[in-house]
């Protein structure tokens, strides 16, 4: 904003909201943050309970509402070049996984159930369920791919080869390798619209 580099921005790195058990499974001798840091903090804990809530409007929000989602919608959502786009979380939850054209990429969404909300309830360990998405470009090696659900499992239907909610390949002809991620934000729709009004939404399948 100011200085001898204003107007330039650093870049987004690729960084899902995933589950502990997940990123676990994935990363077994990663390092973890410690919660002994010498300052007495709350770790674990929410300040602002229930704040998810979608019949509650946002709190210290003033700006203008895109009315085409409801406010506290979680979305998740995407630039491409100069296209925005947004994959509402009630679709995906249903779809489970988006094959979905963006400024000519071809991109997948992945989702899965098992991640919490750290803004629902006081605890975040009781909070509700709101699931995780991995957003990829569905391109590898040449080869677009399209993906389906089979058995609870992200597999494509080129190979048949099965992936995980971070985009490799787990079992299969394809095994050992990974998808390209894609820079991806789950926000509320009313922060989200706010910054982008030309967002296009997913309407979903067919």
């Amino acid at each position: 904003m100011i200085g001898e580099l204003a107007g330039h921005k650093l870049p987004f790195i690729p960084a899902s909201i995933i589950s502990w058990a997940d990123f676990k499974e994935a990363n077994p001798d990663s390092l973890v943050l410690s919660r002994d840091t010498g300052f007495d903090r709350p770790y674990g804990s929410n300040p602002y309970a229930g704040y998810d809530r979608v019949d509650r409007p946002p709190f210290l929000f003033e700006g203008d509402i895109d009315g085409r989602l409801l406010p506290k919608e979680r979305v998740d959502a995407i630039n491409i070049g100069d296209v925005s786009a947004a994959f509402p979380f009630p679709l995906l939850e249903t779809e489970r996984v988006v094959n979905y054209p963006v400024n000519g990429t071809d991109v997948v969404v992945f989702f899965k159930p098992g991640t919490v909300s750290a803004l629902d309830r006081a605890l975040i360990i009781d909070s509700d369920d709101v699931g995780a998405t991995g957003v990829f470009d569905a391109n590898l090696d040449g080869q677009k791919l399209t993906f389906s659900l089979k058995n609870d499992r992200f597999v494509d239907d080129q190979t048949g080869t099965s992936w995980n909610i971070l985009g490799e390949a787990l079992e299969g002809e394809m095994a050992g390798k990974s998808l390209t991620p894609i820079v991806h934000g789950n926000h509320f729709w009313f922060a989200w619209g706010a910054f982008n009004p030309d967002t296009l939404i997913y309407k979903g399948q067919g």
